[in-house]
């Protein structure tokens, strides 16, 4: 691996609870991505953690990184929010990360 390689994605380095990748190629949208990995990182049952459109609007986070029309991906871009005690990190690239957010924060 080279040095660019090792520095090329330092979140995916950092201990995350729970991490995974987007597949753009797959029929799922992103905001079920984003709801599975928040699911696993809570332990619990997609359906046991509230609608995430309380917190944020699920079309719009699958529009905002969906490739372009002529299926171009879109990228350099990231967003994070916080819902039930978790810092939630998406990439445009597909990566998620989930992660609990300390009490002392």
């Amino acid at each position: 691996m080279s040095k660019s390689e090792k520095h090329s994605c330092p979140t995916e380095t950092i201990t995350a609870t729970y991490h995974t990748h987007h597949d753009w190629q797959d029929a799922e949208p992103l905001s079920t991505t984003v709801t599975t990995a928040l699911a696993e990182a809570m332990d619990a049952d997609p359906t046991e953690i509230g609608p995430l459109y309380d917190q944020f609007d699920p079309d719009a986070l699958d529009g905002l990184f969906h490739p372009r029309p002529d299926g171009v991906a879109r990228t350099g871009g990231h967003v994070s929010f916080t819902i039930d005690g978790y810092r939630v990190f998406v990439r445009s690239d597909g990566f998620v990360s989930v992660h609990l957010i300390d009490g002392d924060d």
